[in-house]
């Protein structure tokens, strides 16, 4: 398997991992930007276990998204390396005839 397919299997489960923990950032920043209204409305969540669990998943975020940009990096440009190559053979094998 060549590295462009290897890639885009690879990014396709990290998108699939970073959309699962968007949600659950995006929805534990909002809760704990607004302390006063969760107090009053909210008032069964635990904002040191939310703070807590938000803390947690911020590396593994962070890590992701990080391997997500690599990998869509490398299928962005590989069709670019593998045309250079395909020139250069040309090339070297017009050279030789």
């Amino acid at each position: 398997m060549n590295n462009f397919l290897l890639s885009k299997k690879i990014h396709r489960l990290l998108v699939l991992l970073i959309s699962a923990l968007i949600l659950v950032m995006a929805t534990s920043g909002l809760l704990l930007k607004y302390p006063d209204f969760v107090s009053r409305s909210l008032s069964f969540i635990d904002l040191g276990l939310l703070r807590y669990i938000h803390n947690r998943l911020s590396p593994w975020f962070g890590g992701i998204l990080t391997l997500m940009a690599l990998t869509g990096l490398i299928m962005y440009f590989y069709p670019v390396y593998a045309r250079r190559k395909i020139a250069t053979q040309r090339k070297e094998s017009d050279k030789q005839t």
